[in-house]
């Protein structure tokens, strides 16, 4: 799908709960680097290219064996490719919903949601996820279709493929790795992979945006599409 021309009933939103301070002048680039972090493609953290390299890993090939493939017939550069599960299919085949049709997903932000008595996951990113409303009405009685439709906009937080292949061609195993770097990678509980740059990782960190912390995506209500988004990512089938 493309924004260019796009059918109205082919837009996703999705509206970020942000659970730390950030100053009003800092909001618009917070959120560009929340976007790389959303639909950003997952890599093995840069503390492990030692021991990989070690083992006859070319790091830099396994990064761009890593990165989400191009889209050949999609006409909108960096578009996010959107590969909907047979229940997603079948439900937008059934209200009239053509994925080839041209779409988008928009990112909102919603701040200073944890202000009061509501405290935000320590584990967990938690979002709203806003559907068209055909999508919707299916949607709010099957945790399911949602679920499916987290993971076609999200990926399933696994390095790609041909990455995978490649580490098994060298009979690598990232855990037992991650497990002898426990102390380059942070802790324990620091995942071996990551979605965005060491940069962008370190800006978001600096603002307490620990993504570390944010490897599960929580979706905590389901509603219509609306206006009022701020960010958007053309999606192409």
């Amino acid at each position: 799908m493309t924004t260019t021309g796009a059918n109205a009933t082919n837009v996703i939103q999705i509206i970020v709960y942000v659970p730390v301070n950030i100053p009003d002048d800092q909001r618009s680039t917070f959120e560009q680097k929340v976007g790389d972090f959303l639909f950003g493609s997952d890599r093995v953290r840069p503390e492990l290219r030692e021991d990989l390299e070690a083992a006859g890993v070319d790091f830099n090939h396994l990064a761009l064996l890593s990165q989400k493939p191009a889209i050949g017939l999609c006409p909108s550069p960096g578009a996010l490719e959107f590969v909907p599960s047979e229940r997603v299919a079948e439900v937008c085949k059934r209200h009239g919903i053509d994925l080839t049709s041209g779409g988008s997903v928009q990112v909102g932000f919603k701040y200073n949601v944890y202000d009061n008595d509501r405290k935000a996951p320590a584990d967990a990113l938690e979002i709203m996820l806003k559907l068209p409303r055909a999508v919707y009405q299916e949607a709010s009685d099957s945790a399911e279709l949602v679920a499916d439709v987290v993971q076609a906009l999200f990926g399933d937080c696994q390095l790609a493929a041909p990455a995978q292949a490649y580490l098994r061609a060298h009979g690598i195993d990232l855990t037992e790795i991650a497990a002898r770097n426990v102390d380059r990678l942070g802790g324990a509980d620091v995942p071996f992979t990551s979605r965005v740059s060491p940069e962008v990782h370190s800006y978001l960190s600096e603002r307490g945006f620990n993504l570390d912390q944010m490897g599960r995506f929580d979706v905590n209500a389901v509603a219509v599409v609306n206006a009022g988004v701020t960010w958007t990512k053309a999606t192409c089938c």
